[in-house]
């Protein structure tokens, strides 16, 4: 083996050999557990669907060694939250590679750094980006690093997020059960025909994840932080215009419906940045209606409108 293969090959190893992870993991992903239902409590969400839907029931937390084909998933007839530490750990390994050696840098100093310089920072030390996007682009996520642990920093983003996603599963399913018991409930038809659709449901999901991953970390109140909504604004065009593309030739149910729902969210929290705690509730009402057509056309009202963003938080 020679060329770049091996110097991947070599540069994962050396990743693994200098910062070692997986014996941490259980630690990480129960404390993380614990902490999204703590977040989820402070600011009144629980309370909020239970006022609602009623009967919601905090999802067990389930570890497994390594399953290649999810970080986590939500199984709702044991309404439990199974995360994969091999799967965690490759992600970990992946964002790490990432940030140390992608070239979105340039980008990220020119469109992020250097206007947050010359809003004052005039270092901005402990906040990097993750890639968020599973669609072979990029969608920054910020975090706050330690450099004294940058793997143990990676993983703890990544796992709170996945967290939040699980999370929504839950909320899903608690809505379905209220649903399907409850002829009463408004926009039943509507609200049933979305959450019969797998697609609706992880883009459901997947937004939520980023709303409450940025509201958790306190990113929202953080220029330094929601600048990387900003930053994602042009990468949500492009996504849009490359559905519109493909509908054009005659493509059906195009768009990945993971990366839109995070599109999506990312539109949500460049949208309210510091009065995104303010606005959850409506946020959550959204997203209890969210489906393919209405992600799409309000990425669209934004991404042609971004002026609108400062302006829009009541509509």
């Amino acid at each position: 083996m020679s060329g770049p293969k091996k110097y991947i090959k070599d540069l994962v190893y050396n990743v693994k050999k200098v910062l070692p992870l997986k014996d941490d993991l259980d630690k990480i992903i129960e404390r993380e557990h614990e902490k999204a239902f703590e977040i989820l409590h402070k600011f009144g969400i629980i309370e909020y669907m239970e006022s609602k839907y009623k009967n919601y029931k905090k999802p067990k937390l389930k570890i497994v060694e390594d399953e290649h084909f999810f970080k986590a998933k939500y199984s709702p007839t044991k309404n439990k939250i199974v995360f994969s530490k091999g799967t965690i750990k490759s992600e970990t390994d992946r964002q790490y590679f990432f940030i140390k050696y992608f070239s979105y840098k340039e980008d990220v100093e020119r469109l992020i750094d250097n206007p947050l310089k010359d809003l004052g920072y005039k270092e901005i030390k402990d906040i990097e980006y993750l890639n968020n996007s599973l669609d072979s682009k990029i969608l920054l996520c910020p975090f706050y690093i330690n450099d004294k642990n940058i793997m143990k920093s990676i993983a703890e983003a990544i796992i709170l997020s996945t967290m939040f996603h699980e999370i929504w599963h839950s909320f899903d399913f608690s809505i379905l059960d209220k649903l399907e018991k409850d002829p009463t409930i408004k926009d039943r038809d509507y609200l049933l025909t979305i959450l019969k659709d797998h697609d609706n449901l992880e883009l459901r999901a997947s937004a939520f994840q980023v709303v409450m991953y940025y509201l958790a970390n306190g990113f929202h109140n953080d220029e330094r932080g929601y600048m990387a909504a900003y930053f994602n604004i042009p990468k949500c065009r492009e996504y849009i215009e490359e559905i519109n593309m493909l509908e054009n030739y005659g493509y059906k149910d195009v768009g990945n419906p993971y990366d839109l729902g995070r599109y999506y969210g990312n539109i949500i929290v460049a949208k309210y940045r510091s009065s995104l705690e303010e606005y959850i509730y409506k946020i959550i009402d959204d997203i209890i209606h969210l489906d393919k057509k209405r992600a799409i056309d309000k990425i669209k009202h934004y991404v042609y409108n971004p002026d609108k963003l400062l302006h829009d938080k009541n509509s």
